[in-house]
């Protein structure tokens, strides 16, 4: 492997880590999601690109977190278990699933 992707993996392993390790108290200080050119893509990156997606596509307008509600519905409709969908969801509890 070339040297700095090399360099670059183990950035992103310490940062992993760290954000691992501190994410409960952190949860707005880290990005899951980065762009072409390695930087944190924001929250509402991800819902304009949704939006202009499915603009382009002809499809009916559906929030980020209404595709989270849809697979949530679509795992309980295969009969997923209620456990295993709670967990999927990060909830700490099934009766909020």
């Amino acid at each position: 492997m070339p040297e700095n992707l090399i360099a670059d993996l183990r950035k992103y392993y310490d940062w992993f880590v760290e954000a691992d390790r501190s994410f409960p108290t952190k949860l707005d200080e880290f990005y899951l999601v980065v762009n072409m050119y390695r930087t944190p893509a924001y929250p509402h990156t991800i819902g304009h690109w949704l939006k202009e997606f499915e603009e382009k596509h002809g499809f009916k307008y559906v929030s980020c977190h209404g595709l989270r509600h849809t697979y949530c519905s679509l795992l309980l409709s295969q009969n997923v278990p209620i456990q295993t969908v709670s967990k999927y969801m990060g909830h700490s509890d099934s009766t909020v699933t």
